[in-house]
């Protein structure tokens, strides 16, 4: 699917100008199937744990 995002992406370019605010939405699932908006929050708490894992391991 990724892929076919990108193709379309590649094939259907336009000009964004810089005053355009760009929507960018992302969801999961929680445990009980329901959407929850991902935050950038969430994001950064989660690159944290990642960063945090790579170090554990290195030591």
């Amino acid at each position: 699917m990724q892929l076919n995002d990108e193709k379309k992406m590649n094939h259907n370019p336009q000009k964004i100008s810089e005053t355009q605010a760009v929507k960018n939405d992302c969801y999961m699932l929680d445990e009980q199937g329901r959407e929850v908006q991902v935050t950038t929050s969430m994001v950064q708490d989660i690159c944290i744990e990642l960063l945090k894992q790579c170090r554990t391991v290195k030591s």
